[in-house]
């Protein structure tokens, strides 16, 4: 454990909240509205007038954030959802998913009190169309109903709302603009450049927090607790390659996760759980690009291959599960999906952009320069770069992607051909015989040219990190909580094999609201 000696604190609050993303301005804010004098410690550093630089994946998200009208309804489908993955539903899990819906149900109304509106059904037309939502139902207050899980009990009530757009910022970065108003407004202080290091401990609880800021290393002093609110380990090669179940996966979110949290909160003797589990899906990962670009409507005119060249699944895909399928390894010593292709022809081209407008594509809207990459409306810009495989002919196409060294040398021209000839005969009938896909998704593949992209595993973000009770409380292996230390979000989440998307900002927000009220709560040192 590290130990820092009272004499050598450069500053002295009640709770010190690591991470500026929606858990931590959630979770500050709570803490400070309950009496508590409050500070945020961010590793990147603030925005500038022409570049955006602090893009927590709160900021690049699509911003939806799932709820529930009926705590019982919630409750059901979340144990539903631990049920069907065989993972353990003991009292323990129970209670936390029993607190986390009722904070389901009440999350909006938190919200609309700090002055966060929501309800803008406008927004919701892209993530329609990019997770793939057939026949969408809004409720009269403006949320649109949906569940990744619809045959489980209490689905039929699940929803998603969306913040309303704010001085042109849509989607998450309008969530997260709203939310650090609210902080703002509070005069809650930030550091920004400032990544915490080492938590303080002494007689066996936490007492403050190291960390540097540029050359300055700081030690501030917390009275109450500390509060971990700093991301998964999306960009830690060595624990996404020891704890994920496929390798190698890549993300859409912020560069700077490289699980700083877990580390932190293992060096007190913190345990961890859900460190395989991840809110997976299939990306677009090109290697002079440093963050994946989620992909979007691969239905039209479009299959998904395996490494020899045979479908392998339906491409409506549930969004935030499909990610399983790629990980089963071949006795042959190969990864048969790893990468996986999706092929289309010039139709599918023509149709839109093939990356969503969220993680790379994120529209930081309000500062100048501030999306990562502005992917082209006709995808011609991205075939000139090499991302997009372009060919004549099947059997050309076939032989480009063999060139390729992530496919082992194993699809066949006539094993391709054959695939995309089934799949068309399947068009023709209006019937997926293999798969079970749509029929109104049915469209041949007929119109050269044709095309190839690489997919991988990967997402959003991990769900891992240090586990946690039902009043956000970091616990030991042994199930008792360290000392005056919380966390919250995607550092450590609730969320276990499977995922409701729009879950990670639903539980920032009411695990924010837990773990920051109950940190201002402690008796002070």
């Amino acid at each position: 454990m590290f130990m820092c000696e009272t004499n050598r604190w450069t500053e002295e609050v009640d709770v010190i909240v690591v991470g500026y993303g929606g858990a931590g301005a959630v979770a500050a804010i709570a803490a400070h509205d309950a009496g508590a004098k409050v500070i945020i410690l961010e590793k990147q550093p603030k925005d500038t007038t022409t570049e955006a630089r602090h893009t927590p994946n709160t900021r690049m998200s699509g911003g939806a954030f799932f709820s529930y009208s009926d705590v019982e309804k919630a409750r059901l489908y979340l144990e539903g959802m631990v049920n069907v993955a065989n993972e353990t539903l003991d009292t323990e899990r129970k209670e936390i998913l029993d607190v986390f819906a009722q904070y389901l149900v009440d999350n909006r109304r938190w919200l609309r009190d700090i002055g966060v509106e929501t309800g803008d059904v406008e927004q919701f037309q892209p993530i329609i169309r990019g997770a793939m939502i057939d026949n969408p139902q809004f409720t009269l207050d403006g949320a649109m109903c949906v569940s990744d899980f619809s045959e489980l009990p209490g689905a039929d009530s699940s929803c998603v709302y969306l913040p309303k757009t704010l001085d042109g910022y849509t989607h998450g970065a309008a969530l997260l603009k709203a939310l650090s108003a609210a902080v703002n407004a509070r005069g809650i202080e930030v550091l920004w450049g400032s990544p915490g290091e080492h938590l303080a401990t002494e007689r066996g609880q936490i007492r403050g927090i190291t960390g540097r800021c540029g050359t300055r290393r700081f030690a501030i002093k917390a009275r109450k607790a500390v509060v971990l609110t700093c991301g998964g380990f999306e960009f830690n090669e060595w624990m996404k390659e020891n704890y994920l179940r496929v390798s190698p996966a890549y993300f859409i979110g912020n560069p700077v996760n490289t699980g700083d949290g877990i580390n932190m909160a293992m060096e007190v003797g913190a345990a961890l759980w859900h460190m395989n589990c991840a809110s997976w899906r299939a990306v677009m990962k090109f290697p002079e690009f440093p963050i994946a670009f989620a992909t979007a409507h691969h239905e039209m005119a479009s299959i998904f291959v395996d490494k020899t060249g045979r479908r392998f699944a339906n491409e409506r895909y549930r969004m935030h599960a499909f990610a399983y399928q790629l990980t089963n390894y071949d006795d042959a010593l190969y990864y048969p999906r790893v990468p996986f292709y999706w092929i289309f022809d010039e139709s599918r081209r023509a149709d839109g952009p093939l990356a969503s407008a969220h993680g790379a594509c994120a529209q930081l809207k309000g500062v100048p320069g501030s999306a990562y990459y502005v992917w082209s409306q006709d995808n011609l810009a991205e075939i000139d770069r090499g991302w997009v495989i372009r060919a004549g002919s099947l059997e050309e196409l076939v032989k480009k992607i063999r060139a390729d060294a992530d496919n082992n040398d194993l699809m066949r021209p006539s094993v391709l051909d054959k695939t995309i000839k089934k799949y068309n005969r399947f068009c023709q009938r209006g019937k997926d015989a293999d798969f079970h896909r749509p029929p109104w998704s049915l469209t041949p593949i007929e119109n050269p040219p044709y095309y190839a992209v690489k997919l991988w595993p990967g997402g959003p973000n991990t769900q891992g990190g240090p586990k946690r009770n039902k009043k956000a409380q970091v616990m030991r292996p042994d199930n008792t909580p360290v000392p005056r230390l919380y966390a919250a979000g995607e550092l450590g989440s609730v969320w276990g094999m499977l995922y409701q998307g729009g879950g990670n900002i639903a539980e920032c927000i009411a695990f924010g609201r837990i773990a920051g009220a109950n940190a201002a709560a402690e008796r002070a040192w």
